[in-house]
């Protein structure tokens, strides 16, 4: 028995005319669980009797201003909160809860009756086994720990990613499915036709694609064709000879197909290009020659085709602004890329991978908190993938404490013109509809206000309810 335990017997030895046996039981329980020297014993009627120092000291009460008094007066006066040893006496049974002591203090609390042989209660022995300042020093270090250890898992889940995906975020079971088909014919001429809206990563799975392929240690040419002028692109595409044009290089220029000769040819948006340009592109996917612009000679190229759109393809074939023989000659390979709403899975592992990608730029070392973590995984994300990466950068720059709190969220983040896209009414009821819409109240309100008692008076709700919310959409409590 330690020395602590061994004062605590002296103290219940000094009042208490019980057995060891008795004394043992109280102080050295089965459950192995060490208990504190803060011994407050009563006699049957409530009557204080003896106080140990150690609750003198931690309580700030001094024994002679409470021996003699009675704990129902003591609870009616405030000293106690509730008082347990007069709800021992009035159940007549051990009670074990928490109570607050001297108005500052709160402690959890055992009050065990003493029965004399005629079955009357002839002592009441309390303890504290733990106070509550103790539990919240615990509960801090443990939520240090987790973020921590939250913070290093993440890293080496994007390590492993680095050396298996060649940086690409491969961990919802939706992805894996496509990764595993587009490893099955990167080594093939099959053209590859991604669809998904937009910032999705197409683009950062053309260039994986490439990287994995017979064609990586040769060049990647991306076009994306919604940004390149009209009157531009063609020239772009497929360069022109001397004299071409006005302002024309005096030398000629070659083209971005010409260009990609041997390795990959990306062509994203391609839905905006004009009626013209998808009938000489198709005459290339067919014959694999260019033209150069005021050019009579054929070139021949070899590239692997990937083109990536967020429109809908047939719709635009049905409406005549597409043409149908290119869509079926870019359509062997289709491959649809979900929504990051869709791969929950990816959505940590992707924010940790920016996170070590800006840190390293800006030269910082900021990490994300558990609850923020919890936060990104279950928000929408209208903007998917970009709409991420934007928002970690400008956290990682703007923000001055190098652990990122969910509090750190700008403000037009959470409150920005998409919000009607923040519900996705595929494949749900109403129930679940309303849900993700409750859901959503309680994000911006927490997100907005930092507590749940603001929370529950900016949505007119009992702060009970608000922090039962939290707790299930974001954890919080």
């Amino acid at each position: 028995m330690d020395r602590n335990n061994q004062n605590i017997m002296k103290v219940l030895h000094g009042i208490v005319d019980v057995n060891s046996d008795f004394l043992y039981e109280i102080i050295e329980p089965k459950n192995n669980v060490i208990l504190a020297d803060e011994i407050f014993i009563t006699d049957g009627e409530g009557i204080v009797l003896r106080i140990s120092e150690t609750y003198e000291k931690n309580f700030n009460i001094k024994s002679n201003t409470i021996i003699g008094k009675s704990v129902f007066d003591l609870e009616a006066e405030g000293m106690f909160k509730p008082c347990i040893t007069a709800t021992v006496i009035r159940q007549k049974k051990k009670i074990i809860t928490t109570q607050t002591i001297n108005g500052t203090h709160t402690a959890m609390t055992t009050g065990i009756p003493v029965f004399d042989e005629t079955k009357n209660i002839k002592y009441v022995v309390c303890f504290n086994t733990i106070t509550m300042e103790h539990v919240n020093s615990i509960q801090e270090k443990y939520n240090q720990l987790k973020d921590s250890i939250n913070k290093y898992t993440a890293e080496l889940m994007v390590l492993r990613q680095k050396n298996t995906y060649h940086d690409l975020v491969i961990k919802s079971k939706s992805m894996q499915n496509i990764w595993d088909t587009l490893c099955y014919t990167a080594n093939t001429k099959v053209n590859v036709l991604f669809t998904g809206e937009t910032g999705v990563g197409k683009s950062a799975i053309a260039k994986a694609i490439h990287k994995m392929s017979d064609r990586k240690d040769q060049p990647f040419v991306e076009i994306n064709c919604a940004v390149i002028h009209e009157n531009l692109i063609e020239s772009e595409l497929f360069g022109y000879e001397k004299g071409a044009f006005t302002g024309a290089n005096p030398t000629g220029k070659i083209g971005k197909i010409e260009l990609a000769n041997h390795g990959t040819l990306f062509l994203d948006e391609i839905g905006e290009l004009s009626l013209s340009l998808q009938t000489k592109l198709l005459q290339l996917i067919q014959d694999k020659t260019i033209e150069r612009l005021s050019g009579y000679k054929k070139i021949e190229v070899d590239f692997k085709l990937i083109c990536a759109t967020n429109k809908n393809l047939e719709k635009e074939v049905e409406a005549g602004t597409f043409r149908r023989d290119l869509y079926y000659r870019l359509n062997v390979l289709r491959i649809q890329i979900p929504p990051l709403r869709e791969r929950r899975a990816d959505i940590c592992l992707l924010a940790q991978q920016f996170l070590e990608h800006f840190n390293h730029e800006y030269n910082k070392n900021k990490y994300f908190s558990t609850k923020l973590m919890d936060f990104l995984e279950q928000h929408p994300w209208p903007g998917n993938v970009r709409q991420l990466e934007n928002l970690i950068e400008r956290l990682v720059i703007t923000r001055v404490n190098e652990k990122i709190e969910i509090f750190d969220l700008p403000y037009d983040f959470m409150h920005g013109s998409n919000k009607e896209t923040f519900i996705d009414k595929q494949n749900k009821n109403l129930f679940e509809l309303i849900e993700d819409y409750e859901r959503q109240l309680i994000l911006d309100s927490y997100c907005l206000h930092k507590t749940s008692v603001a929370v529950a008076h900016d949505l007119g709700i009992s702060q009970a309810t608000a922090a039962r919310k939290l707790s299930k959409y974001i954890k919080i409590v």
